[in-house]
């Protein structure tokens, strides 16, 4: 590693910035650091950066891993590891580098594999089960704590835990924070809250303090996500969601937010406390949440690019009939929705409405199921659409061809037929083929699975593509030149992606690809294969 030896050295800024693009292969990464000491300085922060992120899943690696940190701690906490049955075969020398300053992601739940793995080589085997999840404790806060409160880097962290019992949770202290810790706090700019809830009765005092001091110092947050599951203790449910709550508050420049609901959360509370945040957010995504109506009286305070509802299929409350009264020069300021698994008739309503005042605000448009009404909205109010992904059935076809020819400013289009549907007949797709605007440059649709009928749709079609994407149950020589007529017939074609079985010839492959440039094979063995356009 000696840079002597080499008579011609890049300018440390050039090989940084060379490095900055390797990010994320650890592999090339490593083979750099043993260019040369120039090199190693460099490339040992990015190495370390976000070194817990699941991608050693071999104990050996984790274990190394720890045992790096180990080696950064002071003298007298590596003796009270000692004194407390922790074999520590580590020499002491002086280490090259911080390496917690290098710290930029943590993600806590990597970090408990990892520390796990190091204490079952090092703790001392003939203690009992009991002793051993003691000095897991001990060791667990000792070095979490050391990390956390020397990664003055730190911009992103995830709470998270172990779902298995008897393993460690990242522990924190019950009592003062350190100055070190607090500070750390202060620099995220991303968290994310995964689960803690069903386990933190044991540690309650802790956990408690945590929040308290993250609502505290942590006030730079732009991305936050909150993943609520029921509270073992609900007497300790208050004091959690309150400190939740003040650090949505608290935030100066909250851009992204995303919860996931659990049962026994006030909305009320959660939604007053974004409207302090209705100056900065851009992206809004709320999982299993049912209370539509007050979402309705909050979404015209706030201006955003994206509001993303997803129910997972998974309808648990009972949903409110009656829409709420909105005056009627209500506008919601939303660029991007997308409603995604709510598979019930009930929230249509709403959607709707949401979709009406968003008007000509709406850019990009989302529905995995939709009925008439909605359909009709899109036409009559979201002539602003530039991409538009949708699911039509027979009894609301119609609606969606007359909605889509109001669409003039249409480039991007995904129809899916409904998975109860049976095929769509020539005239509905002839139909379909002169209804499409001719703005349109990507297609997405899995309306046909008859040869013929694709024959006569890329026939009549005349809008030119540049992206088709196609699932077929086969794809053989006709029907590649059936798209290779289409590609030349339109001049626009760039690029093709098929799902299908492939039982085209070789010579037809190079004929299309010497008028497609990119055609790829998006094909999943294990999917049933159908027929789209992406």
């Amino acid at each position: 590693m000696n840079s002597s030896l080499n008579p011609f050295c890049l300018p440390d800024d050039c090989v940084k910035e060379m490095l900055y693009h390797l990010f994320g292969d650890y592999k090339a990464l490593f083979s750099c650091a043993l260019v040369n000491r120039s090199w190693c300085r460099s490339t040992i922060p990015l190495l370390w950066s976000d070194i817990f992120n699941g991608k050693y899943p071999s104990p050996k690696k984790r274990v190394s891993i720890i045992s790096m940190y180990v080696k950064c701690l002071p003298e007298i906490q590596r003796k009270t590891l000692i004194d407390n049955n922790i074999i520590c075969q580590e020499d002491f020398n002086p280490i090259l580098f911080d390496y917690p300053k290098y710290l930029k992601f943590l993600n806590c739940r990597h970090f408990d594999h990892a520390l796990y793995a190091w204490c079952k080589k090092v703790i001392n085997s003939n203690i009992n089960n009991i002793e051993f999840q003691n000095t897991l404790k001990i060791c667990n806060q000792i070095i979490s704590q050391y990390i956390l409160s020397h990664s003055t880097g730190l911009n992103s962290l995830c709470l998270g835990h172990h779902s298995s019992d008897g393993q460690c949770l990242m522990l924190l202290p019950s009592d003062k924070y350190p100055e070190g810790l607090c500070y750390t706090f202060s620099r995220l700019t991303e968290l994310h809250i995964d689960n803690w809830f069903p386990i933190i009765t044991q540690n309650i005092s802790s956990v408690l303090l945590l929040f308290e001091n993250l609502s505290l110092y942590s006030r730079r947050i732009k991305n936050l996500s909150i993943t609520l599951n029921q509270i073992s203790n609900l007497a300790y449910q208050p004091e959690v969601f309150n400190h939740l709550f003040s650090l949505i508050k608290s935030q100066y420049n909250l851009q992204s937010f995303t919860m996931t609901f659990p049962n026994n959360l006030e909305p009320f509370l959660l939604f007053s406390s974004l409207l302090n945040q209705s100056h900065s957010l851009k992206y809004l995504e709320l999982i299993r949440f049912y209370d539509i109506p007050l979402l309705l009286s909050f979404l015209s305070s706030f201006n955003l690019d994206t509001l993303k509802l997803i129910y997972n299929n998974l309808i648990t409350h009972s949903i409110p009939s009656l829409l709420p009264y909105l005056p009627s020069e209500t506008q919601f300021k939303i660029k991007k929705l997308i409603i995604s698994e709510a598979n019930d008739s009930t929230l249509y309503p709403f959607f709707s409405l949401i979709t009406k005042l968003s008007g000509l605000n709406l850019e990009k448009l989302y529905f995995d199921e939709c009925d008439e009404s909605l359909t009709k909205t899109i036409g009559d109010h979201c002539l602003n659409l530039t991409s538009l992904s949708i699911t039509t059935s027979f009894s609301i076809f119609d609606y969606f061809l007359k909605s889509l020819s109001k669409l003039k400013k249409l480039k991007y289009l995904d129809v899916k037929k409904d998975r109860h549907d049976i095929q769509y007949t020539k005239e509905m797709i002839l139909q379909f083929a002169k209804t499409i605007p001719n703005s349109l440059e990507e297609l997405d649709f899995d309306l046909i699975s008859d040869r013929e009928h694709l024959n006569v749709f890329l026939k009549e079609f005349k809008t030119p593509l540049s992206k088709l994407s196609i699932y077929l149950h086969e794809l053989n020589d006709e029907i590649f030149n059936f798209i290779i007529d289409y590609a030349i017939r339109t001049g626009n074609l760039k690029e093709l992606c098929f799902s299908a079985q492939e039982s085209f010839t070789m010579e037809v492959l190079l004929k299309a690809k010497n008028i497609i440039p990119i055609i790829t094979d998006i094909t999943e063995d294990d999917e049933e294969v159908r027929f789209v356009v992406v």
